[in-house]
């Protein structure tokens, strides 16, 4: 399947702000079931835009704006071609074995899916620990779905496993980490996946999603823990890590006391096959405007109150997508 994907993040400034850093992981990845055909990025202000491969080969747009600025806007466009032939749990018939030296990043219990309640759930597991492994990813599945509710808005960025087990509701990101946090006390390697599911055109925007990968000795096999299911030809995948916060659809920082707001939106259609190549690589600039000294209009917005540029310490870390 071709899917022609739209992501959209917009950044408001309640005060104009001196710089902004910015980390975007929003580019698809070409694996064995998946294949860029194009990729386009836009961005304003004026930015500087920075391309490369972080540890996990994620591919990142560092993007730096050094002039003064109340908001910024950044879309990015893929196509992406996505097979529907990808391994399901029965690929994963195998126990557990040793785990490889390069993987012990995947099956340690740090970060959010880390914690006491993690523990005590996963003595809950039905599934024996020497089990095939595709029949313990089930088993966590239902483990997960049976203790959890999706329900967005009870949980952000920053949640961890423990807190959503405690409040018995989250999002994608939520059961990725519960899912991962299991599977880890069972000695399995599991990846966070981020990226987009996409689905037939309903009255809800569409968002960013979130998956596992278990190993399986030979290579990765996805599973998505929100919907108990084995991911097929609209799963688009993004990027991997240890957990969300390897692979935020955006990270990074301001310099002023400004407050900030942010809102994403996530369009994503099928199409047929056709010509790409009108989508330019690389990053072209947005009609946002920017500033070499602070405006007026920034002055009449302080009202007198702070009339000099905040100090180059005082920095605020940027929102990120939930996903």
């Amino acid at each position: 399947m071709l899917f022609e994907i739209r992501h959209q993040l917009h950044f408001a400034y309640d005060d104009f702000v001196r710089e902004a850093q910015m980390e975007l992981r929003v580019e698809p990845s070409t694996s064995t079931f998946q294949t860029v055909q194009g990729f386009h990025l836009a961005v304003g202000p004026r930015a500087s835009v920075d391309l490369y491969r972080d540890w996990n080969g994620n591919t990142v747009h560092h993007i730096g704006i050094r002039d003064y600025h109340d908001r910024i806007e950044v879309e990015s466009r893929s196509v992406v071609e996505v097979s529907d032939d990808q391994p399901t749990l029965a690929a994963l018939a195998a126990p557990p074995g040793p785990v490889p030296g390069d993987l012990l990043d995947f099956v340690l219990p740090h970060g959010p899916p880390g914690g006491e309640k993690l523990d005590a759930l996963a003595r809950e597991i039905a599934a024996p620990p020497d089990a095939p492994v595709g029949e313990q990813v089930h088993a966590v599945g239902e483990l997960v779905n049976d203790r959890m509710a999706y329900v967005p808005g009870t949980t952000d960025w920053r949640s961890t496993a423990e807190e959503a087990l405690e409040l018995g509701s989250g999002v994608c990101q939520d059961f990725a980490h519960v899912a991962l946090g299991l599977l880890r006390r069972r000695g399995i390697p599991a990846l966070y996946v981020s990226g987009y599911l996409h689905v037939e055109q309903t009255s809800e925007p569409a968002q960013s999603h979130a998956w596992i990968e278990v190993y399986s000795g030979r290579g990765w096999v996805g599973y998505d823990p929100t919907h108990r299911s084995t991911p097929g030809a609209r799963y688009v995948r993004v990027a991997v890590g240890r957990h969300y916060h390897d692979v935020p659809p955006n990270r990074g920082f301001h310099r002023g006391k400004a407050e900030e707001t942010l809102e994403s939106s996530v369009e994503t259609r099928e199409i047929a096959p056709r010509d790409v190549a009108t989508l330019q690589r690389g990053a072209v600039d947005l009609e946002v405007p920017a500033y070499r000294e602070l405006p007026p209009v920034a002055l009449s917005r302080r009202q007198g109150i702070d009339e000099q540029p905040p100090p180059p310490s005082a920095e605020q870390q940027q929102q990120q997508q939930q996903q």
